[in-house]
């Protein structure tokens, strides 16, 4: 029988780690139930960045037609309201499906729970009441300390097996195969490339997110819990590396500093010098003057 041996510190920081997610399914379970009764509906999330896109687009749209009426023949005239006509539209779609993505589902609510503890992606305000605006708040400020205490103990799990540059190359190897997990299982993958797939889980596990997100919830969660740790823990290896790099760089900088300082001391303790002498030559003429009142009376 073959045994695998791993470092107590593995095992440990595994064993707190399980511990951790456990807390976080909980927590994300409670934020979805109370996020989905304070949600508002559909029909009233046209927040007013897509009401504002809307309208230039319709007065840009009146605007090139009239222009175009007088100055174009008829055919040239209706190919160039189709093209406008056509962009309009889209508009509109893209706000409409916004909408409808943003349904009061169970599962939207666990996505939107899950972005508030984790920032991996935009939270739209307007999807919110007042009274959920405050408990989103409320919400992340436990939520992303709690999320916070997972990622390192996964951290010190994988820097117990995995260390040097293996760190960043496993990160990349892992964000290709969640983009493929990601092609084989969405439906609407087939529309984009592998390299938005691979684009949008890189996205997702460095937090910088994505403004219209079609990965699935379950799907998403499922990957950005390792993700998000591994791309946590590369952004530290290469911290690291940059700060070793530039070190050189920061003493010279600190020396040309440091005799800059020593140039403005001099400068300050001559000036205050000549000032003493000056200060101590006043006297010397005022006893001179009197000495020769003195004499004249």
């Amino acid at each position: 029988m073959f045994s695998i041996s791993v470092p107590p510190s593995f095992e440990l920081a595994m064993r707190r780690s399980i511990f951790f997610v456990l807390l976080i399914i909980l927590y994300l379970v409670f934020g979805a139930f109370a996020l989905q009764r304070l949600r508002r509906p559909p029909s009233e999330r046209l927040t007013a960045i897509e009401s504002q896109r809307i309208d230039l687009k319709r007065a840009e749209l009146l605007n090139v037609l009239w222009a175009e009426t007088v100055a174009r023949h008829e055919n040239e005239w209706y190919r160039i309201a189709n093209q406008k006509l056509n962009h309009y539209e889209k508009t509109l779609q893209s706000s409409l499906t916004s909408k409808e993505t943003n349904d009061g589902s169970f599962g939207g609510a666990l996505k939107l729970a899950f972005k508030l503890i984790t920032t991996v992606g935009a939270v739209e305000p307007d999807e919110l009441t007042s009274g959920g605006q405050l408990f989103a708040m409320v919400y992340s400020m436990a939520g992303i300390p709690l999320y916070l205490l997972y990622l390192t103990q996964c951290n010190r799990m994988l820097s117990s097996v995995i260390t040097g540059w293996r760190i960043v190359v496993s990160l990349f190897s892992f964000i290709f195969v969640s983009a493929v997990i990601v092609d084989i299982m969405e439906k609407d993958s087939d529309e984009k490339s592998f390299m938005y797939n691979y684009l949008s889980v890189y996205l997702h596990f460095t937090t910088i997110g994505e403004e219209s997100s079609s990965i699935g919830t379950f799907l998403m969660i499922f990957l950005c819990m390792t993700g998000l740790s591994w791309s946590s823990l590369s952004f530290g290896y290469v911290q690291q590396r940059l700060e070793k790099q530039l070190m050189s760089s920061e003493w010279s900088f600190s020396k040309m500093f440091g005799e800059l300082n020593k140039i403005k001391e001099k400068m300050e303790s001559d000036g205050d010098g000549e000032t003493t002498a000056v200060n101590n030559h006043y006297p010397i003429a005022e006893e001179e003057e009197e000495e020769e009142e003195e004499e004249e009376e």
